[in-house]
């Protein structure tokens, strides 16, 4: 197969993120930024993967993991939607006569809620 020379610039985070799929695969930047244009590429055409390549199992590596992310956090939101409702019920079955106050009470529970989740998720992340 004949190959040719080209020249990229992609932006640092792009970067950063290509050197850290070298670092753990034990490939050089170059051969990483192979597979990568190679995956995507791929992606972009709906086209079968080179044979003899293993750039399909990792991107089905990290898909796999990105999903799991993203059930986390899926999990995580109906949890806060749990609580909400919880509060919300609760302040509205105690029979306050002060709707504005019955809202701002459910609103500051569900808000303190929610961050309480995205920081949970944040972790998860990272």
């Amino acid at each position: 197969m004949n190959r040719v020379k080209l020249s990229v610039r992609v932006p640092m985070g792009q970067e950063v993120m290509i050197r850290r799929y070298a670092e753990a695969r034990g490939l050089t930047r170059y051969q990483a930024l192979s597979r990568v244009i190679e995956a995507g590429l791929s992606a972009v055409i709906d086209a079968p993967m080179a044979a003899g390549s293993n750039a399909g199992d990792d991107v089905m590596a990290a898909f796999d993991a990105r999903l799991g992310v993203i059930e986390a956090l899926l999990d995580r939101s109906l949890f806060t939607a749990s609580a909400a409702y919880a509060y919300a019920r609760r302040a509205a079955l105690r029979g306050d006569g002060d709707a504005d106050r019955t809202d701002s009470v459910t609103g500051e529970a569900a808000q303190a809620a929610y961050r309480r989740q995205r920081a949970l998720a944040a972790e998860a992340l990272s």
